[in-house]
């Protein structure tokens, strides 16, 4: 027992002084983060470069060569590229073993040292080691990093509604580790695993597995303990083995550990954290040693009663998170990582669906800290040929639980989302086995946590019998913004697909609609992009939610606006369905979320960014707020008090209004306010021209009035704005004098961005005032251009109005503007 005590205490005071808290926690002490001083070559070429230093571009990881191309076309750079590193290393480093570790490489990379091939991974979302001992010598070493995004058909994803960025994206590390140590190349993971399979209110388990990595010629004899310390930093549970590890071997050791007595339970609302410490020794002497946190809860999913959490039943109020930001793509800085988990928790967020594939180990720690659920998944989305793709699919599924295998935050292990199938002839889907085989993997290498699968808005899933595979099965349903259906049918749809499964615990896993801060509307309708329309949808959808008591929970898509680079919706090459925008600006859902799942009291007035009212002076203003009493202000005089639906109708007065709702529970007092200019009549469209007439502005070319001119003399350019991207056939010009007059011009368009397409340049027709332009085929477009050059009397110019012909209705939809369709691989 003495030597014992010896032990933990040389545990204790090798740990002493390290900070934990939300820095980021390599899994090993001494990693060194590796992220200056690269240097990046744009070369799609799988041959080795043998170009001297300055051929290359200096970089700082995380870095992506897909950070602006993805917001100005919709055919980005999907090629290889080439990073180097010149590394240094001295003498005393060389007398330890020595890693590099990859946080991820988009899409799939191969090393090299000093000119020879370490090896290659394939994943573009999973960390990946080499050992370099005994490959490295004494001062400079360079390392060479071919990554390539380009699709293949055997590795995924193949197709999704997200970017595919390329690059070296998340942080490198050089990892040191003596000759007998804790694992640190175990499928890129931390090498130990800790978790507990039986937990309750009195008691739980606690189970520690520690690979021994014997890197010498020679068999070692080595002890392997580990200890379990409270919030309060006292010792709680015990265990130790004494192992030979062969030379060259990598040993699993299972440690019998003490149960723990009366643990706290962690939960998204108190996530407490206990601190597991294990170290190897030799002869009383300390080798390695590592600290994991570990969080004690146990939890279960039902079919009839929906989800439970340490006994008690718990609504999962989720969110759906893509890892890009507006400008940087997926080289998020760890800063980033840390602010998103906070607005989601200042949100109410207590579930996190990380779609669609593994993310960072920093942002998964924070949700452990910070105390929020998480279902991880891995990217087979869409399509894949099951014999292909096998292979990588149990290679990611492996990886993802072994490096992430020790987070409390994570309940769920996801197989794939919307994947197209059909009847491979005996009833069953096409890839059924490829399903079911990575889920025995996850039942295999994880005894707590539960499988997932999710389909989109259809029945094959359940006839093809796939939903029976899994523990929980996700439905994708977009009701009300993709299809015909509107999104008052989401119970009968939920209802119907519940009875459809009645033995499978179902979860929402995708909902929502998207919206632009830019964009308005006293009239919001379906895939309009008015923030008035998200909102309308999502507050139903939470109202719906609720009432549900066996949907075990809902995740709404997404949180964040992420990049899409193929859609062309208000904002060019974004999914802009987010709670917050690409940059992290809080939509006015952010707040009816807080106001219905926070218990931070929250006050918000719907829309602080619609300050340009007009019409009718009679609105009607909504408030989203959590406290008990609300009461609305107009131009300093109080609207009367409410203390539920929180709606007023306003009388606007021409000019500025200001608008103040001042909320009240207890003591707690909160206040917001805005003003808003009123004012008759609003131009539908933004309009300016080069050079204009003080009796002739270009106002009157968007202002509904047929009588009304914009006139210029010489050459001069004229600029819409139509305030989102819209679908637009054609355009039309009433010209002064059309019916005999011949008017040359030039029309332009684009969707945002620098490029623009020529889409007319010609000649009016001398046979009407008000003629149509149709182009050759429709565009998705916000802004148009018309240079206008003359006619053929003289050289003024003189329209009467622009109207562009803007439809609904796409004439050539994408992948994901055919929700509902069935696609066979």
């Amino acid at each position: 027992m003495m030597e014992k005590r010896l032990y933990l205490a040389g545990i204790v005071t090798l740990l002493a002084g390290m900070v934990f808290g939300f820095e980021y926690e390599p899994y090993w002490p001494g990693t060194e983060i590796q992220n200056d001083n690269w240097l990046y070559l744009e070369r799609d070429t799988d041959q080795l470069p043998m170009d001297a230093d300055r051929v290359y571009q200096p970089v700082t990881l995380p870095h992506t060569w897909n950070a602006l191309d993805t917001l100005e076309t919709k055919k980005y750079r999907q090629a290889a590229s080439w990073y180097r590193k010149n590394l240094m290393i001295t003498p005393e480093q060389l007398k330890q073993r020595l890693y590099l570790r990859f946080g991820a490489a988009g899409q799939e990379a191969k090393v090299y040292l000093n000119g020879e091939e370490l090896g290659a991974h394939r994943g573009g979302y999973s960390a990946f080691t080499f050992e370099l001992t005994g490959k490295l010598k004494a001062g400079e070493n360079r390392i060479d990093v071919w990554v390539s995004n380009k699709i293949k058909n055997d590795l995924i994803p193949q197709s999704a509604d997200y970017n595919f960025y390329g690059g070296l994206y998340r942080s490198v590390q050089l990892i040191t580790a003596p000759e007998v140590s804790i694992s640190r190349k175990h499928f890129g993971g931390p090498g130990y695993r800790v978790w507990s399979e039986q937990v309750g209110d009195d008691s739980a388990d606690m189970n520690v597995t520690v690979q021994v990595d014997n890197g010498s010629s020679k068999a070692s004899s080595v002890t392997v303990a580990a200890r379990v310390l409270d919030l309060d930093g006292r010792p709680v549970s015990t265990g130790r083995a004494d192992v030979q590890v062969k030379g060259g071997e990598t040993r699993a050791v299972d440690l019998k550990m003490d149960d723990v007595k009366n643990p706290r339970l962690w939960s998204p609302e108190h996530p407490e954290l206990y601190r597991v410490e294990i170290a190897l020794s030799q002869n009383g002497r300390i080798l390695d040693s590592v600290v994991v946190n570990h969080g004690f809860r146990w939890f279960k999913f039902t079919a009839d009663q929906g989800f439970f959490l340490n006994g008690k039943s718990y609504k999962l109020h989720g969110t759906n998170r893509h890892q890009d930001y507006y400008r940087k793509g997926n080289a998020l800085p760890l800063d980033q990582h840390l602010a998103d988990v906070k607005l989601m928790k200042e949100a109410g967020v207590n579930w996190l669906r990380m779609a669609h594939y593994q993310q960072n180990d920093y942002f998964v720690q924070l949700c452990d800290q910070l105390g929020i659920l998480v279902w991880e998944e891995i990217p087979y989305v869409n399509k894949g040929k099951p014999e292909l793709i096998e292979p990588v699919m149990h290679s990611m599924m492996k990886d993802l639980i072994e490096q992430h295998f020790n987070h409390p935050a994570i309940i769920l292990w996801g197989m794939g989302n919307e994947t197209w199938m059909k009847d491979r002839g005996d009833g069953y889907a096409h890839n059924y086995d490829l399903i079911k085989g990575v889920r025995d993997l996850v039942h295999r290498e994880d005894p707590v946590r539960k499988t997932v699968f999710v389909i989109g808005d259809r029945n094959y899933a359940s006839e093809l019998k796939v939903v029976g595979l899994m523990d929980v099965f996700g439905y994708n349903l977009y009701r009300g913004w993709y299809g015909s259906t509107g999104y008052q049918s989401l119970t009968d749809r939920l209802n119907e697909l519940h009875a459809m499964n009645p033995d499978t615990p179902l979860i929402l896993s995708e909902y929502g609609a998207g919206s632009d801060l830019a964009v308005h509307t006293e009239k919001p309708r379906q895939q309009d992009f008015s923030i008035e329309y998200q909102n309308d949808f999502l507050e139903s959808h939470l109202d719906q939610i609720e009432k549900l008591d066996w949907l075990a929970g809902a995740n709404q898509w997404a949180f964040c606006d992420f990049g899409a680079a193929h859609r062309g919706d208000s904002i060019p090459h974004v999914n802009q369905k987010g709670l917050v925008t690409f940059d992290r600006q809080k939509k006015d859902a952010f707040y009816l979320f807080k106001s219905r799942w926070s218990t931070e009291p929250v006050v918000y007035i719907e829309s602080p960014f619609w300050t340009e009212r007009s019409g009718k002076p009679k609105k009607t203003y909504r408030v989203f707020s959590n406290m008990d009493t609300v009461e609305f202000f107009h131009n300093g005089r109080s609207l009367g008090k409410q203390t539920e639906g929180f709606r007023w109708a306003v009388t606007l007065v021409d000019g500025e209004n200001t608008l103040l709702a001042k909320g009240v529970s207890g003591d707690v007092q909160l206040e917001h306010g805005f003003s808003v200019r009123f004012g008759d009549k609003e131009a539908k469209y933004l309009v300016r021209a080069s050079a204009e007439e003080a009796a002739n502005p270009a106002s009157h070319l968007v202002d509904g009035n047929l009588n009304t001119r914009w006139g210029a003399e010489g050459e001069q350019t004229i600029d819409l704005d139509l305030k989102k991207i819209s679908l637009v056939n054609g355009v039309k010009i009433k010209f002064y004098k059309g019916e005999s007059r011949t008017y040359k011009l030039e029309i332009k368009g684009s969707s945002g961005g620098k490029k623009s397409t020529v889409l007319f340049a010609g000649e009016s027709r001398p046979d009407a005032e008000l003629q149509t332009f149709l182009f050759d085929r429709q565009q998705e477009l916000r802004y148009l251009q018309v240079f206008a050059k003359g006619n053929n009397e003289n050289n003024w110019n003189s329209y009467y109005e622009i109207i562009p012909i803007v439809t609904l209705e796409k004439q050539n939809k994408n992948l994901y503007e055919t929700i509902g369709e069935e696609f066979a691989q």
